[in-house]
């Protein structure tokens, strides 16, 4: 699957956005209760499927921007240079 550039770009910016902020939250909620704190295993199943899921998100986004922007180098390589114009005396 192939997305556009903005578009990839778009979303390794979300993904690293929700994957900070789930890091942020995790260490919040540790500095304020420990260790001592029992989730429920939902809660903690959903958190490491979040955090899993914007890895993986940000591993895809990060791949297809780095393919568009090699696809936009290439391009550009291969467009021949114009040739300087000649001043007339």
């Amino acid at each position: 699957m192939q997305v556009s550039k903005p578009m990839a770009i778009f979303g390794f910016h979300f993904c690293v956005t929700i994957f900070v902020g789930l890091c942020i939250y995790g260490i919040v909620l540790y500095l304020s209760e420990g260790l001592l704190r029992s989730d429920s295993l939902l809660s903690m199943v959903s958190y490491a499927i979040f955090i899993l899921a914007s890895m993986a998100g940000i591993c895809f986004f990060g791949k297809e921007a780095d393919q568009r922007r090699a696809e936009e180098i290439r391009t550009a390589i291969q467009k021949p240079l114009p040739s300087p114009k000649k001043k007339k005396n």
